[in-house]
Parts: C-alpha cells; sequence; structure tokens
C-alpha cells in the first residue's frame, strides 16, 4: 500500500486499485452507482432521487472534515475505471465505526472489495493507528458476510443498532495490502 496526501486527505494505492476521498466533482459517480436499480442491500438501495445521491455525496465529503476518516472512491489504477467506494464510516447517531463497501455491478464478484477493503485496514491500523476495525451487516447480507470471513474477520458480538436490527460485529484483524 502507498499513501500519499493532497493538502491532509490520502490517497490509497493498493493491488491494482487506487482509492481516493470523494471530490465535489465526483457526484455524477455517486449518481451512477444510486441510480442502478438492483442496488438493494442495506443503506446501499439505488432509484434514489437526485436530492438523495446529493445528500449521500456531501455526507461523505463531510464525514472526513468531521472524522478524519472516511469512504474512498476505488477506482482501477490502470485504466480509471470507477468500481464503487469503501472506507469506515462513523454514522450519525450510531454507536459504532464500521468499514463499509459497495460496488458497481460490473466490479462485484472480482475480488475489487477485498482488495480495497485490505488496503483499508492495513491504512487504519498503521496510519491510524486503530487498535481494532470492525464491519457489521444485516444477517441476509451474505455477499458482506462472505467478504467478512475472506477478511479474517471473527464475530465478537451481536448489537442491537439504532435501526432496530440486530448484527453480527466482525473485529478483522490487520492484512498486508
Amino acid at each position: 500500500m502507498t499513501l500519499t496526501a493532497s493538502d491532509t486527505l490520502p490517497q490509497l494505492t493498493g493491488e491494482r486499485l487506487t482509492l481516493r476521498v470523494p471530490a465535489p466533482q465526483d457526484r455524477s459517480l455517486y449518481a451512477s452507482f444510486y441510480a442502478v436499480s438492483e442496488t438493494t442491500v442495506g443503506g446501499y438501495r439505488g432509484n434514489r432521487s437526485d436530492a438523495e445521491i446529493s445528500a449521500i455525496h456531501t455526507r461523505d465529503m463531510a464525514h472526513w472534515d468531521k472524522h478524519g476518516f472516511g469512504i474512498f472512491l476505488i477506482h482501477d489504477t490502470a485504466d480509471g475505471t470507477f468500481y464503487g467506494g469503501t472506507g469506515i464510516a462513523y454514522p450519525t447517531g450510531w454507536q459504532q465505526d464500521e468499514l463499509t463497501w459497495w460496488l458497481m455491478p460490473a466490479a462485484r464478484g472480482k475480488g475489487v472489495a477485498t482488495r480495497a477493503s485490505r488496503t483499508v485496514i492495513t491504512w487504519a491500523y498503521d496510519t491510524l493507528g486503530w487498535s481494532r476495525v470492525q464491519t457489521y451487516m444485516r444477517d441476509e447480507n451474505a455477499p458482506a458476510r462472505a467478504l467478512a470471513q475472506r477478511l479474517g474477520g471473527r464475530i465478537t458480538h451481536r448489537d442491537t443498532f439504532p435501526d432496530g436490527v440486530t448484527r453480527d460485529v466482525f473485529v478483522l484483524p490487520r492484512t498486508v495490502a
């Protein structure tokens, strides 16, 4: 993993991927993801309105100012293709941060989420100095559960979240990106 900074915002380079902080000109990338009708897992549902897409994009940019970490946009290092997002979010009103990810349909099943997540996990441990990186998802989200397991995630407990859903919490080990 290579870390570069533009001002104070990081850009990470992992295995064939570049992860960068969202910028104002990236709203169209958010629209390309949230307009996809087959996106229906958890908070990542498709068919969002323009106002919803703008709010999500603005929230993700502001998250960096508020917390010093957040969502990275995932791009192919060689050709710049946009694959989705991954990073560590601390949703407003929630009691825990989480590693999260969302992918364009064409990027799914190709190892993109695994490679990008490993890069973010390494960054959180090595650069942010965290002692724990975790993720959680709805029980029925089989692809996310499988990814947590591929990342070496270990279920430490179940917790009920502000949306009323009880989820397993996976702690993810430091990995080599």
